[in-house]
Formats: structure tokens, sequence, C-alpha cells
């Protein structure tokens, strides 16, 4: 049963953040999560049988009025820096879409 309750954007990032958790996992990552709310990294998560490790930062995808287009917040200097990736979540598809977060990756279309 879904609720009414409205939530102020960082118990929404907060809540995505948990669910990013949770996919990882689904797909075989180990997962740590930032403890602070401030930081360039949300989420590290380690692929076991390769030893791929991933820095991740969770966001929420804006979708263009005609469906088309996607865009990502930009990541700061210091996350390109640090190889961060973005973790997207579509809410209109509830799926997940995770890309590199350099300039030129930060709108696709399809």
């Amino acid at each position: 049963m879904k609720n009414n309750i409205k939530l102020d954007t960082s118990k929404v990032g907060d809540l995505l953040e948990l669910q990013a958790v949770c996919w990882f996992l689904e797909q075989g990552y180990e997962v740590f999560r930032n403890d602070c709310s401030c930081g360039p990294v949300d989420i590290i998560a380690l692929n076991k049988e390769t030893n791929e490790i991933l820095k991740i930062d969770v966001k929420t995808i804006t979708i263009s009025s005609d469906g088309k287009r996607m865009s990502f917040p930009k990541l700061r200097h210091n996350q390109v820096n640090l190889g961060v990736k973005l973790l997207g979540f579509n809410k209109k598809t509830n799926t997940w879409i995770l890309i590199d977060g350099k300039p030129e990756s930060q709108q696709i279309s399809f």
C-alpha cells in the first residue's frame, strides 16, 4: 500500500541510495556506504569475481517531456578526478543506468 507522505529531498536521496545498495547486492557486489551525507562518493561496490571497484554517486534521472532524452546531474570536478560513476534511477521505468559521469555522458538519447 502506497502512502502519500511527502519527503524532503535528502530523505528521498537516502531512500534512493538504499535501493541502489540492494541493486548492487542483487548483482553480486559487496557494498560499502558513506555514513556521512557529504562527500564525493555515496557507495563503493566491489565485484567479488573480478575485483572491480566502483565508486558511485546515486542520482535520479531527469527525463525530457517527450520521453526521448535523459539528463544526469553533473559530477563535481573532484568526483571526475576520483573516477566516480553515476548510477541513475529512472522513476518512469523503475530501472537503473550506470554511466561514467564524464561531461559528454551527461545526456543520453534513445
